[in-house]
């Protein structure tokens, strides 16, 4: 008979492709791990794992199974979270995978909030490119998830939006922050900062640049937003990013966005994405239901936001 032990060993090796790996994560010895995986060999008269120099690889038997096995766990947890007296919210858990652009300081408040109502609730939250999120979404790891820019999936719906257009900004003495109606002509000779190819707004910036026949003239590419933003300031560079991921930045005048017209910009969002088929904890349909609520008011302020700024630049 299947057990939850053996499921999570069995995943975490599925993961980490390395039987050290998954120990050193799960805090137990690689014995440990191995028997349990012979346990499910036998159970299913099937080898599940090559053995090799680099560690191990899954076989067609294994891949089989641990995307079963994660369903399987992730249901566990749902039914588990159901059970807790989760009606009242006296217990539960929220697990999130998100892009960087949203985390902080939206996100960060939002949690709070939530936890000052219900605080027995436990969050635990993944910052990730877009398709790690995606990804997450897919493999059980996370309830909610949320993206950048648009996107279709079989198995994945939006639950709310948000829109985010994408701006390029810049420190007040860079020598465009004054420059009226743009357009991105203008701006592809200047230095900027971009986000990897893990990024959406990286592939969306490359096609804007695409149609007008240029490069982005990057001084430098980075994984995190955060660096990225404050780069700019440092080197009087632009950063490409939505209002929300340098809200802070914007807020304090170290950032003023540039009056730039460029349409594959403007319509973005950002999204509240869950799967189609997940059979929603409580707790985790009652912080989307927040959140979707909220995205309309924040999306007012940012509107607001921005107008005053552009308004203060004439």
């Amino acid at each position: 008979m299947l057990n939850r032990t053996a499921c999570r060993y069995f995943l975490e090796v599925a993961r980490h492709g390395s039987i050290r790996l998954a120990a050193d994560r799960l805090h137990v010895s690689p014995s440990a791990i191995s028997r349990q995986i012979a346990k499910l060999e036998r159970e299913f008269e099937e080898q599940l794992v090559e053995r090799r120099a680099d560690g191990v690889r899954l076989t067609d038997a294994g891949h089989v199974i641990a995307k079963n096995f994660a369903a399987i766990i992730d249901q566990m947890d749902q039914i588990k979270d159901e059970i807790s007296d989760l009606r009242k919210l006296k217990s539960g858990s929220v697990s999130i995978a998100t892009v960087e652009g949203i985390s902080d300081p939206f996100l960060s408040d939002q949690i709070r909030a939530f936890h000052k109502r219900f605080p027995a609730v436990e969050f635990r939250v993944r910052i990730r490119g877009r398709e790690r999120v995606l990804e997450a979404l897919e493999q059980h790891l996370c309830q909610i998830g949320f993206v950048y820019d648009h996107f279709t999936h079989p198995t994945i719906e939006i639950a709310g939006q948000w829109r985010q257009p994408l701006l390029a900004l810049a420190p007040p003495s860079h020598p465009l922050a004054k420059s009226k109606q743009l357009d991105l002509t203008d701006i592809a000779p200047m230095p900027c900062v971009l986000p990897d190819d893990s990024f959406g707004i990286h592939h969306l910036i490359h096609r804007a640049y695409r149609r007008i026949e240029a490069t982005p003239n990057a001084m430098l590419v980075a994984d995190q937003l955060h660096f990225l933003i404050r780069h700019a300031i440092h080197s009087n560079s632009i950063v490409f990013v939505p209002l929300q991921a340098a809200l802070r930045e914007v807020e304090a005048g170290a950032l003023v966005p540039l009056d730039l017209d460029c349409s594959e910009f403007d319509h973005r969002f950002i999204y509240a994405i869950v799967r189609r088929d997940q059979r929603r904890s409580p707790a985790s349909q009652a912080f989307i239901e927040t959140l979707s609520m909220a995205f309309p008011g924040h999306e007012k302020a940012d509107n607001e936001m921005l107008a005053r700024i552009r308004a203060a630049q004439a």
